[in-house]
C-alpha cells in the first residue's frame, strides 16, 4: 500500500465521519430544507444507509 494510497483512504474516511456527523458546521444548500439548520433524524438514517450500501458496492 502506497503512501498516497493511505491518504486517500483517511482522507475519504475523515468526510464519511464529517458528513454523518449529526452536528453539521454547514447548513444544507438544497431546495427542500431551507427553514431547516439541522438535519432530521430520518434524513441522518438515510445518509448513512446510503454510504453503507455505496461502500458495500465498492468492495
Amino acid at each position: 500500500m502506497g503512501f498516497w494510497t493511505l491518504m486517500e483512504g483517511l482522507l475519504l474516511f475523515a468526510n464519511a465521519l464529517a458528513i454523518l456527523n449529526e452536528d453539521r458546521f454547514l447548513a444544507p444548500k438544497d431546495g427542500r430544507s431551507l427553514n431547516s439548520t439541522k438535519p432530521t433524524k430520518e434524513t441522518l438514517l438515510e445518509a448513512k444507509s446510503l454510504l453503507v450500501s455505496s461502500m458495500l458496492t465498492i468492495t
